[in-house]
């Protein structure tokens, strides 16, 4: 499907304002790599424009040629980083390089005199960033461009021939620069929304649909996160697992709709007694699990008695009767890895449980 010029203008206000940002978004390998065949392009037109413009007129045959040589050179040279070490190519580096690409053909245009074709390759590096940068950092590098463009009139004086040849070129330069951050804008904006989507999608893998907590899923990997920052903070931890009571006789007595009621406010209970630090989880089934950094065993004592008050108070069940909680409570200790930091805590829950009331 087409996308209108409105859309387009759309899609630059919605991107980000802050270049960090921006290059979030933005394929940044690719840009790196096509950069790096730019460059490696760039050497093989000053290479095969040398013998008919030799860059002669100002500083004489031989250094103007080896001037002509040193540009090939580090046009080659600028191609290895970011073909073969893209990575390590900043996106301000990737900038700086451009404009280093400015001067470099100014100064082929200044040793080589106004009536050069050196200026032509200007194009290149004006859509090169005008695809790659944010709208504002492209606005101040065709600044930088108008006065690579000007620069003849500071050393060479007034031409009008040259001076309405440059007004054209920048123009048509200008113009191009603005349809290909208008074409990557779209481009980027649909990228966004599809890694929103994939971070919303992620989340609700994450998230249990009853109750509104973490699943088992999200356990299983704040967990070992988790356990690895305590380990080297040199700080306690521990985990509470907690089942419903009887939660079975709950489901066959008043039916599976007041058992998932009973599920969300024990989970709501959970959440709003523990502090911002700590985190509650749906274990799976009628289970719960909560975690406790910077807490000991008999400091979650605490943590335990404040759960069961709230979930007494806050989950009333037909009868006038409350739900009630078993626990089983761990401190992770020395050699331990996280399933057994969770199994420990799993046998003092099964320990806890009434058979009679299974």
């Amino acid at each position: 499907m087409a996308i209108s010029p409105v859309s387009r203008l759309s899609a630059l206000r919605r991107l980000p304002s802050r270049p960090e940002e921006f290059y979030e978004v933005s394929d940044l390998d690719t840009a790196r790599r096509i950069g790096g065949l730019l460059w490696i392009f760039g050497a093989l037109v000053v290479a095969l424009l040398l013998p008919f413009a030799p860059p002669t007129a100002r500083v004489g045959t031989v250094t103007g040629w080896a001037l002509g040589v040193g540009v090939v050179a580090i046009c080659l040279l600028a191609a290895v980083p970011l073909l073969l070490r893209p990575r390590v190519v900043t996106p301000d580096a990737l900038l700086a390089m451009s404009y280093a690409s400015l001067a470099l053909i100014a100064l082929l245009k200044w040793a080589a005199g106004s009536g050069s074709p050196y200026d032509e390759i200007y194009i290149i590096v004006v859509l090169y960033v005008a695809a790659v940068h944010p709208p504002r950092r492209v606005l101040l590098f065709m600044v930088a461009v108008a006065a690579c463009l000007a620069a003849p009139f500071a050393y060479e004086g007034w031409n009008a021939g040259y001076a309405d040849q440059a007004l054209a070129h920048f123009l048509l330069w200008i113009s191009l620069a603005a349809a290909a951050t208008l074409f990557t804008a779209a481009v980027r904006v649909d990228r966004i929304t599809l890694l929103q989507g994939e971070q919303v999608a992620q989340a609700m893998a994450r998230r249990d649909p009853l109750t509104g907590l973490g699943n088992r899923r999200a356990f299983d990997e704040a967990l070992e996160r988790v356990v690895s920052g305590v380990r080297a903070a040199d700080r306690p931890l521990t985990l509470i697992l907690a089942d419903i009571q009887a939660f079975k006789a709950v489901n066959d007595r008043h039916g599976h709709l007041e058992g998932d009621r009973c599920l969300r406010e024990v989970a709501r209970a959970i959440a709003g007694t523990i502090r911002p630090a700590d985190s509650a989880y749906r274990w799976g089934g009628d289970e719960f699990a909560v975690m406790l950094p910077s807490t000991n065993r008999e400091q979650s004592r605490v943590v335990v008695e404040r759960i069961a008050q709230a979930v007494a108070r806050a989950v009333p069940l037909p009868g006038d009767r409350s739900i009630t909680l078993r626990y089983g409570v761990a401190e992770i200790e020395d050699g331990m890895d996280a399933d057994t930091f969770v199994s420990s805590a799993d046998r003092r829950l099964q320990a806890a449980r009434d058979p009679v009331a299974q």
